[in-house]
């Protein structure tokens, strides 16, 4: 008895923290009605704050979360929103942003050149599952920054990349979501271009 106690403690758990591990990410699936890809996720959230950047080559503010993950099938609503079918490789392209200095990068190359995301340069999520995350990022050092600019905005939509296929699955409606940076390490900005200012 003790044991099976134990046991549905630690399974309840483990439920507990995968619900925490993915609450930031966009959970992709299908509407299977269309035959889209459908994505779902939490817009209190946004604006998302984005801390001071670890990356080498990113000024500014960046961070690969949110990212990307595939439904599992014991999360699915039959009929409204279901798992992607075997095989069928997603891939993320972005198709605005609200100023240049905002960016998306693949997480292979963060600002490395032909590692961004936009236009025709697309980035391959992969086939389900997955759980994937690129860089998202204010760029501090692009010429187009202006702090007033803010909140940064992109918009993305999914597209079946699956190769060989007749029939794609529908591309997502599109997604537009918004980023800031972390108020805590914008306040800082601010206040040390002020006092360069003064001097």
């Amino acid at each position: 008895m003790r044991f099976s106690a134990i046991s549905l403690a630690l399974t309840l758990a483990g439920v507990a923290c995968a619900g925490v591990l993915h609450k930031d990410d966009f959970e992709v699936g299908i509407d299977p009605v269309l035959q889209q890809i459908k994505v779902e996720y939490d817009p209190d959230l946004f604006p998302f704050p984005l801390p001071p950047s670890d990356f080498p080559l990113l000024a500014g503010w960046a961070l690969d979360d949110p990212g990307f993950v595939s439904l599992d099938a014991d999360e699915q609503v039959p009929g409204e929103f279901e798992p992607l079918p075997a095989g069928r490789v997603i891939g993320l392209r972005v198709l605005s942003v609200s100023s240049p200095e905002f960016k998306v990068w693949d997480p292979l190359g963060p600002g490395e050149p032909g590692f961004q995301i936009q236009g025709s340069n697309l980035w391959t999520i992969g086939a389900a599952p997955f759980d994937r995350h690129p860089v998202w990022h204010i760029d501090s050092a692009d010429p187009a920054y202006d702090p007033a600019n803010g909140p940064w905005s992109v918009t993305f939509e999914l597209v079946d990349l699956t190769p060989g296929l007749s029939v794609a699955l529908l591309p997502s409606d599109p997604v537009t979501v918004t980023f800031i940076p972390e108020p805590a390490s914008l306040a800082l900005l601010v206040l040390s271009v002020t006092l360069l200012r003064r001097r």
